[in-house]
């Protein structure tokens, strides 16, 4: 069969970078890798063109349909638009109590938020994440890595799971013990002439005044499309960083599953089934559109080329050498009576589909008459809502790591960070919060009347209230205070003028 896998950027790295490469850096695990990896170009293929399934055969008579339905695609798109289609919130806090902090370092977490803030925008991370969540989906896994540049700045990139290696330390999963990405900077048809970078993070250790210390180094070279090296960028170099400036995201998983599971896995086979369905149900509605037509006892003479256009006349006779003929002419139809459980059945694998990711079905048909309100879709979507809350234990715990590389990372190499900001960075002890924002409707008549029946009840400020509600700036809701309080005066002087009552 012919091989559809379209030569898109997620096979990129894998016919690009010489298997040669990757050996090297894995030792005796590069054979689990490179077969894990063709596992990996399958997943991709379906997300990329749909589940592969086999037609019904047609005896010749017909090229049998073979469209393929993206469902895994659609879900998978659905799933991560729902979790990071609105960026997380990334929140920096100083630690402990905040009544001890000092206001010194109440301006310098100020300070270190809007460093992130400018980072986080100036490299698209909102864009990242939503993109990297589909490939971990897909593929069971991403990394990121980090880079301090002076000429460049702070570079946050994301990596698809044909694009890196990595090993973990034994004693913590959880902790890299060294990272490498491989990109193709210059493409070409020519081994010869391509060439591959190759970023190295290892950790060390080293003597410092009779301790053991943990440091992190980083090596550069360029390679060309064989595997011989042509330049070494960065020789190894011993960095600021005590860890690993790079992470990589499991999606799912078990406790001894340390490469992550991809959801593609678990929907290609209903997809499969869901395609052949579809297809052979095309195929027999478009035999059906044109019925056999058959004679009975007629002469072979008179039935050659018949006309099929609409009243046509035919001139038929009955074959004269029959004894006994009994002359007919009509056609076969199918009355399509599978329809009604091919329906159930295809509803059945649909169903399944969004079961298996908790994706709600929100089509018209189903949700009809159901949402009246903004508590009721959220309602309808909990499921989904608790099952990106679960990825997010795993995704939370990562971006708190690229932001504490991105704060270390300013106190270490200041000269990096002149672009997002013309503060010196300061060591603080300080906490990171993520919050994430996910796309539900929010009910905001009532959320009104409740933040109201607050104000009246003094749990809620009138300033608070109206910053939320009307979107005012601290100065403006002042004023309108004030205004508020002066009406207020002059109506309660007004009432009690004398001579304002009549006697």
């Amino acid at each position: 069969m012919e091989d559809k896998t379209k030569q898109g950027e997620y096979i990129y790295v894998w016919k690009k970078v010489p298997q040669s490469m990757i050996s090297q850096e894995l030792g005796q695990d590069a054979n689990e890798y490179l077969t894990e990896i063709h596992k990996i170009l399958k997943y991709y293929d379906v997300y990329e063109n749909g589940a592969e399934f086999s037609p019904e055969g047609s005896n010749g008579d017909y090229e049998p349909s073979e469209t393929r339905y993206k469902r895994c695609a659609r879900l998978i798109n659905k799933e991560a638009r729902f979790l990071f289609s609105q960026m997380p919130d990334i929140v920096i806090n100083p630690k402990g109590d905040i009544s001890e902090v000092s206001d010194e370092t109440k301006d310098m977490i100020t300070i270190v938020q809007e460093y992130v803030r400018k980072v986080c925008e100036k490299n698209n991370v909102g864009r990242q994440l939503l993109q990297a969540a589909k490939d971990c989906f897909i593929a069971g896994r991403v990394g990121a890595i980090i880079n301090f540049n002076p000429d460049d700045g702070v570079k946050i990139t994301f990596l698809k799971a044909t694009e890196f290696v990595y090993n973990t330390k034994l004693s913590n999963p959880d902790e890299l013990e060294n990272f490498t990405a491989f990109i193709v900077v210059n493409d070409s048809n020519q081994s010869s002439s391509r060439r591959i970078f190759r970023k190295r993070y290892f950790l060390k250790y080293k003597t410092v005044n009779g301790q053991k210390t943990q440091k992190c180094y980083v090596q550069e070279d360029l390679f060309d499309g064989l595997g011989n090296l042509i330049e070494s960028v960065t020789p190894e170099s011993e960095t600021e960083f005590d860890k690993v400036p790079a992470v990589v995201i499991l999606n799912d998983g078990t406790l001894g599953n340390t490469r992550g599971e991809s959801e593609i896995n678990a929907l290609m086979q209903y997809e499969s089934d869901f395609s052949k369905l579809s297809n052979s149900d095309m195929d027999n509605e478009r035999k059906n559109m044109n019925p056999v037509t058959f004679a009975i006892d007629m002469d072979p003479n008179s039935t050659k080329g018949l006309s099929r256009r609409p009243g046509s006349f035919w001139d038929l006779s009955t074959d004269q050498n029959l004894d006994q003929a009994n002359p007919q002419v009509g056609t076969l139809e199918n009355n399509m009576s599978y329809s009604a459980p091919l329906e159930t059945t295809l509803k059945r694998i649909d169903m399944e589909m969004h079961e298996q990711i908790d994706m709600p079905d929100v089509s018209l048909e189903s949700m009809q008459g159901v949402i009246t309100s903004g508590k009721a879709l959220k309602a309808v979507y909990w499921p989904l809502q608790v099952r990106c809350n679960e990825k997010l234990v795993t995704w939370a715990p990562k971006l708190r790591y690229i932001m504490d590389i991105l704060i270390e990372g300013a106190v270490y190499y200041p000269d990096c960070i002149k672009q997002y900001t013309e503060d010196i960075i300061t060591p603080i002890n300080y906490e990171v919060f993520i919050d994430p924002n996910y796309p539900l409707p929010e009910d905001e008549e009532e959320e009104k009347q409740m933040d109201l029946a607050e104000v009246g009840q003094q749990t809620m400020s009138r300033k608070a209230y109206m910053k939320k509600w009307r979107e005012l700036t601290d100065a403006e809701a002042d004023a309108e205070i004030e205004q508020i309080a002066r009406e207020k005066q002059m109506l309660e002087e007004a009432a009690f003028t004398p001579g304002s009552y009549e006697t």
